[in-house]
């Protein structure tokens, strides 16, 4: 016989007889189904000890609380009504971030009861409760810093009342550290601005209120006073 059909015989033979031994065919299946075991297991009690500790499917989700309203606050926390007529807690820390209307810049010491919030964080508790927020918008502070030109309607002790053409009349309130000058950048006196003067005044704007505080600068555009030229 050929040696090299013995030696195919041979091999074939060794196969059939690894195939016919039960154990090593369901060794794989076998081996796959324990580790599913031992998976199901521990995520069995990964979900006990998390149900223990108070914490259920919906802790440390990503939840959003929009149009909220204030009705406490506290040195960390600040008690809402939702939207849906639900109470909240909200917990906040140091790395909270606090936003105007507008986006500026804003911190606890701004929000006040009856204040509407948009809250953005996570649930704490799986009664979804609690939130730990990352970000909260209070819109009820509807400031932001800008530029605005008017003509000065009436005049007060601390500023005046100016008529603007897209944003009505606004009280405008100046103090020690705004600089006043005229159109050509020479400096004013408040005493100097005048009513019917037109102005461009940068501070910052309270939509709501339609006031415009902590103002940087005024420029008067009517100052100094225009020459009119001498007829011949």
């Amino acid at each position: 016989m050929n040696k090299y059909v013995l030696s195919s015989m041979i091999v074939f033979s060794s196969l059939l007889s690894l195939l016919s031994q039960p154990s090593l065919i369901h060794a794989a299946p076998a081996q796959e189904q324990n580790q599913n075991m031992v998976r199901d297991d521990r995520n069995e009690m990964i979900q006990n000890a998390r149900t223990a500790a108070g914490v259920g499917v919906h802790a440390k989700t990503k939840t959003a609380l929009l149009e909220a309203t204030v009705t406490a606050k506290q040195t960390d926390s600040l008690t809402v009504l939702g939207k849906d007529g639900k109470t909240y807690t909200v917990k906040f820390d140091t790395s909270t971030v606090w936003r105007r209307k507008f986006w500026g810049k804003s911190n606890v010491d701004e929000t006040s009861i009856n204040d509407t919030l948009n809250i953005h964080g996570k649930w704490m508790n799986d009664d979804m409760t609690e939130v730990q927020a990352k970000l909260i918008r209070n819109i009820s502070i509807q400031k932001r810093n800008g530029v605005f030109f008017g003509e000065v309607k009436t005049l007060s002790a601390t500023g005046w009342v100016m008529t603007t053409s897209k944003r009505k009349d606004q009280m405008v309130t100046i103090g020690g550290s705004t600089r006043l000058v005229d159109r050509k950048m020479g400096s004013l006196s408040q005493s100097a601005i005048l009513v019917g003067h037109r102005v461009r005044v940068k501070g910052l704007w309270d939509s709501k209120n339609n006031t415009i505080t902590e103002v940087v600068e005024v420029k008067d555009f009517d100052l100094p006073a225009r020459v009119t030229p001498a007829s011949r």
